[in-house]
């Protein structure tokens, strides 16, 4: 049976976040620190935005390059090899700087907080979403380079600690991604991912976002007609009535950068 690359129920949940966050803050430019596959940059690109992604994952940053090829081409995107903390603090000034699933690999959460903060417009926003609850620490963070989980306390404080005011942290798919959690960290350990215990936390988290494992990442071509926008369109609406709770598998944290922010770190 032939496997094709299909989001699973809980990114779609992270994605239609997303869109309910920028539809709460505005803005015209962003930042993708992290951006993998470039999914979450094509969503924001769709949505009218221009925008840069950067990452240090030379096959993350391959296919990023033909997800957003379109928007490459007419300049609306551009995409910057290497990590965040090697760019110089004049490299952008965008109205939302995203990260998903990125700083939980840092060993300094805080530092890249603040990192990523004086790319962004005084007023604007920073968005960093983050694998939530202690405990539910399970194998699958031991093959992508996880360091921790978040409780929704934890991501808040490393807001504010990096200065960004109106902090807000939403639990992201809720109950959707609770239900399917132990389901896929069992998909996780009957795949090929097992390998990756014995590889170095860096190994690991250059293939986190671009992993193909049946039933969890990857599908055959005919759930296409399950796995869409439209068809789990109520869970959308169902999670927005947990985005104020704790119990999110995803945390997604927000905050606004000062008015009086000088930029400079």
């Amino acid at each position: 049976m032939k496997f094709v690359k299909i989001d699973p129920p809980g990114t779609f949940c992270t994605q239609e976040a997303l869109r309910d966050a920028l539809k709460k803050y505005g803005g015209q430019t962003f930042l993708d620190v992290g951006c993998g596959d470039g999914g979450l940059s094509k969503l924001m690109c769709d949505a009218g935005l221009t925008g840069i992604g950067v990452d240090f994952s030379e096959r993350a940053l391959e296919i990023a390059s033909k997800t957003l090829d379109p928007y490459i081409r007419k300049g609306q995107y551009r995409l910057q090899p290497g990590d965040v903390h090697d760019l110089p603090a004049d490299f952008a000034k965008v109205d939302i700087a995203i990260s998903y699933m990125v700083m939980e690999h840092v060993e300094d959460d805080l530092g890249f907080t603040r990192k990523i903060t004086q790319y962004v417009k005084p007023g604007g926003t920073v968005i960093i979403a983050v694998p939530g609850r202690r405990d539910l620490w399970c194998f699958e963070d031991e093959t992508v380079g996880h360091l921790r989980r978040y409780d929704r306390g934890d991501l808040a404080a490393v807001l504010r600690k990096a200065d960004l005011g109106q902090v807000s942290v939403w639990s992201v798919g809720v109950p959707t991604i609770n239900m399917l959690f132990n389901i896929s960290v069992r998909m996780v350990a009957r795949s090929a991912e097992t390998a990756k215990v014995g590889l170095s936390q860096r190994e690991q988290t250059e293939t986190s976002g671009i992993r193909d494992i049946p039933w969890k990442t990857v599908f055959p071509s005919w759930v296409r007609i399950i796995l869409n926008r439209a068809t789990l369109y109520p869970l959308f609406v169902v999670q927005r009535l947990f985005y104020r709770t704790g119990l999110g598998v995803v945390m997604m944290g927000m905050g606004r950068v000062p008015q009086n922010i000088s930029g400079s770190d």
